[in-house]
């Protein structure tokens, strides 16, 4: 296989799955071969040269799928250029963003060896409609917040984009 940019993501309701091919989009623009793959899919990271890693963060956590993905890889990891995004806020208020880049660096302090040169927050979406067990059995509480709550997405494409192409343009060189 060629060698590549790997786009892994962790992703429950699909909104982060987006982003990543976002992401891959950016950096085919920009002449690159980006591959992208769930994190459970990775049997193996043979063939990148670099990785950008996408999560979101579920009440100030990222899916334990991602923590397992990253031991498992520990070693490939430590030698790759790495860059992180996560989704979170699903509010454009920027106590929401600065809380969320904390607890995302919070959750990557567990793996020290990894050091991403860059850990980016981005806004989130929420759908009730789209929600993944266990959190689809509260929706169904009659009292639950959640019956109420409407769908929201604040993904900002253009920033997604911009970030991806920025990267994209550091990496050329390498490809």
């Amino acid at each position: 296989m060629a060698s590549s940019v790997l786009v892994a993501y962790a992703s429950r309701s699909g909104s982060t799955n987006e982003v990543a091919r976002a992401v891959a989009g950016a950096f085919h623009e920009a002449g690159l071969e980006p591959r992208v793959a769930h994190v459970r899919e990775l049997k193996s990271l043979g063939g990148a040269y670099a990785i950008i890693l996408g999560a979101p963060l579920y009440m100030g956590r990222m899916p334990r799928e991602l923590h397992s993905f990253l031991r498992r890889n520990r070693a490939a990891l430590s030698s790759l250029p790495c860059w992180f995004f996560v989704l979170g806020p699903v509010r454009l208020d920027p106590a929401d963003f600065t809380s969320a880049q904390s607890q995302a660096e919070k959750e990557l302090a567990k793996h020290p060896w990894l050091g991403p040169a860059e850990v980016k927050v981005f806004g989130g979406r929420f759908d009730p409609q789209r929600m993944g067990f266990p959190f689809s059995l509260l929706r169904h509480l009659p009292v639950s917040p959640l019956r109420k709550m409407p769908a929201i997405d604040i993904r900002d494409w253009d920033a997604i984009h911009t970030w991806a192409s920025g990267i994209a343009h550091l990496l050329r060189p390498a490809a």
